[in-house]
C-alpha cells in the first residue's frame, strides 16, 4: 500500500493521519504531547500497514520548538521522503507575512488545506480554534496574514487565575445562553461568543464573498451551538489537509 503520514505537533497532543493512495483518509491517532513523532510513525505502521511496510512520504510541521531536535531525529529513516512544513517550503501559497520565520507552521498548513478544499476561488478567512485561536486571511493564492487571540479555554483560566472573585469554569457541560443568568454561565458564554463575535468581524473584513473554513479542538463547539452567522466549512482535519497537499504527488 503507497500510503502517507502527516503529523502535526500541537501544544497539548500530536496528532497523526494516514492516507491512501487516491487520497482518501484511512486512519487518525492522537498521543499525549510527550510522544516522540517517530514512535507515532511506528504506532500507525502497525494500525495502518502490512508488516514491514513504511509510508511512502511523511509530512509533519510543529509549534513546539523544544521538541523540533527530538522529532526531526526521530523521523530519521522512517521514510524514503519526510517534508517539515515550514514558511519556505515550496508550496502553491505565497507568503506575504513579514516575519515568515516566526508564523505558526500549523497556521500554514491550515492555509494549505482550506486552499486545497476550495481551489482558491474565494477569499479565505482560516480559523484554528484551540489553545490560541487563529484568524488568517488567504487571498487567491497569497496567504497574507492573519491575528492570533486566547481560545476558549486560556480565556477561562485567564479570568479565573487573574481575578479575586471569579471561579474556575469549564466550558464543557455548561449552557450557553445569549445573557448568562449565572456568573458561570456569563463566563461560559463570554468566551465562547466572544470568539463567535470575533469570527463575525474578520469574515466581514474579509470582504464580500468570503469563506470560513474552521478547524481545532473547540470549533465544533461553534458549530454545534449553532451561532455562527456566516457561510463556512468546518473540517476538523483541515491541517492534515494541508500537510498531505505538499506529498500528495510523491510517488
Amino acid at each position: 500500500m503507497r500510503a502517507k503520514l502527516t503529523i502535526d505537533r500541537g501544544n497539548t497532543a500530536i496528532k497523526a493521519a494516514a492516507w491512501a493512495s487516491d487520497g482518501s483518509l484511512l486512519d487518525t491517532f492522537k498521543g499525549d504531547e510527550s510522544l516522540p513523532a517517530g514512535a507515532l510513525v511506528e504506532a500507525m505502521e502497525k494500525r495502518v500497514l502490512g508488516e514491514g511496510e513504511h509510508f511512502s512520504a511523511i509530512s509533519w510541521c510543529t509549534v513546539v520548538a523544544s521538541e523540533h531536535a527530538d522529532d526531526s531525529s526521530s523521523l530519521e529513516g522512517r521514510s524514503p521522503r519526510i517534508v517539515e512544513l515550514t514558511s519556505s517550503t515550496p508550496m502553491p501559497l505565497t507568503i506575504a507575512y513579514r516575519t515568515p520565520g516566526t508564523l505558526g507552521a500549523d497556521r500554514v498548513a491550515a492555509a494549505l488545506g482550506a486552499h486545497h478544499l476550495t481551489g482558491g476561488s474565494r477569499p479565505l478567512l482560516v480559523s484554528d480554534i484551540g489553545t490560541a485561536v487563529t484568524y488568517d486571511y488567504v487571498d487567491g493564492l497569497c496567504y497574507v496574514g492573519g491575528n492570533i487571540a486566547p481560545g476558549i479555554d486560556l480565556r477561562l483560566r485567564a479570568l479565573a487565575a487573574f481575578t479575586d472573585a471569579l471561579p474556575a469554569v469549564s466550558v464543557q457541560g455548561g449552557d450557553l445562553p445569549l445573557w448568562g443568568g449565572t456568573t458561570a454561565e456569563a463566563m461560559r458564554s463570554g468566551a465562547v461568543r466572544g470568539i463567535a463575535a470575533e469570527l463575525a468581524y474578520y469574515h466581514a473584513a474579509a470582504g464580500e464573498g468570503a469563506l470560513a473554513v474552521l478547524t481545532g479542538g473547540s470549533a465544533e463547539l461553534l458549530v454545534n451551538e449553532n451561532i455562527l452567522t456566516f457561510d463556512y466549512i468546518h473540517d476538523p482535519y483541515l491541517v492534515h489537509k494541508g500537510l498531505y497537499s505538499i506529498i500528495k504527488d510523491e510517488n
